[in-house]
């Protein structure tokens, strides 16, 4: 018996080996797992070494087209199972991370509000200004590389944008790194956030676990945060962020080990990658407008957070540090 390839999605494993079947060829699937990554593999095998050949010129002519529809053949019933399960069975977690951060999010919506009608202000509320990423100090304070390179080009002084950076990190108050993320402007916002965090969020932590979830989120959270204070100064809220970094890792995930399985079709993804590329398209605009002519068009979104998670996100999505975890 020879082994003549290896596959790693299931479904294109069972079609060459019915296909071989109803060709006459005595094969065997069977599966490896590699617990280090999380990643599966078919090994096709041939059991008669005359039709070697013949079959391996199959399988070859089938990786070329595996959904041409000559290989739609039926599957048929062996009295033994074809495919051996791994002897690991997955575990699926419940989504104590997503719900916390989903529940947090809003008791600090509903606890910013409150202040503000107590004090009577539109302005920031003290639960905001505790955890907003900086609070500048007079007028003087880093407003982000967007102004100043908009300030250069039209010739202007870029003083007025520039300041010290990261005054209040550098206090020691290191959460605010983090929670700008967890604080939203009004409705609309914190209602689009929290239920893309929960058919996000959810299917992940299932299958990587709490901590690894928890882990997942201070990494996107932070690295977004940081670079759209750097982009735009401190004045941005919002969990859209890790949003974009929860879909960049389904959607990469789905590439290198489709046998995870996320529940999300391709028209959700691409929703998602039409709503990024979309606001990107508003910010050049935006730039344009603001560079060369003397209106000033400066859109409340935080574009780099939104690129920035879904390019994280993905990047996560390639490590195994993030595969989907086995019972041990």
């Amino acid at each position: 018996m020879r082994q003549i390839g290896t596959l790693s999605h299931e479904n294109h494993a069972r079609r060459i080996a019915n296909y071989l079947t109803q060709q006459g060829i005595a094969n065997r699937l069977e599966v490896s797992f590699d617990s280090q990554n999380g990643h599966m593999s078919y090994q096709l095998w041939i059991q008669e070494e005359d039709r070697l050949k013949e079959a391996a010129e199959l399988f070859a002519e089938f990786e070329k087209n595996p959904t041409d529809r000559k290989y739609d053949t039926p599957e048929p019933e062996p009295e033994e199972p074809r495919i051996e399960l791994p002897e690991k069975p997955v575990h699926r977690f419940p989504a104590m991370v997503t719900s916390f951060f989903l529940a947090l999010c809003v008791f600090l919506f509903f606890l910013t509000g409150l202040q503000r009608i107590q004090e009577s202000t539109t302005g920031l509320a003290p639960v905001q200004t505790a955890l907003i990423f900086d609070v500048p100090q007079g007028n003087t304070y880093w407003q982000g590389a967007y102004g100043w390179i908009v300030a250069k080009i039209k010739g202007e002084n870029p003083a007025s944008v520039e300041g010290p950076l990261f005054v209040k990190e550098r206090e020691g108050q290191i959460w605010r790194l983090f929670t700008p993320c967890l604080l939203h402007q009004d409705l609309l916002h914190i209602l689009f956030n929290m239920l893309w965090l929960w058919y996000l969020g959810r299917p992940i932590e299932h299958r990587i676990g709490p901590w690894r979830m928890l882990l997942f989120t201070l990494i996107v959270g932070i690295l977004t945060n940081t670079l759209q204070y750097l982009m735009s100064g401190p004045y941005f809220i919002g969990y859209s962020g890790i949003v974009t970094g929860l879909a960049g890792f389904i959607w990469m995930r789905e590439k290198v080990a489709p046998w995870e399985g996320y529940p999300l079709n391709r028209s959700t993804i691409l929703f998602i990658l039409v709503f990024i590329f979309g606001i990107l398209a508003l910010q050049i605009f935006s730039f344009f407008v603001d560079t060369f002519t003397a209106y000033r068009f400066a859109p409340n979104i935080a574009n780099t957070a939104h690129i920035a998670g879904i390019l994280i996100g993905a990047g996560l999505g390639r490590t195994s540090l993030f595969a989907q975890r086995v019972k041990a």
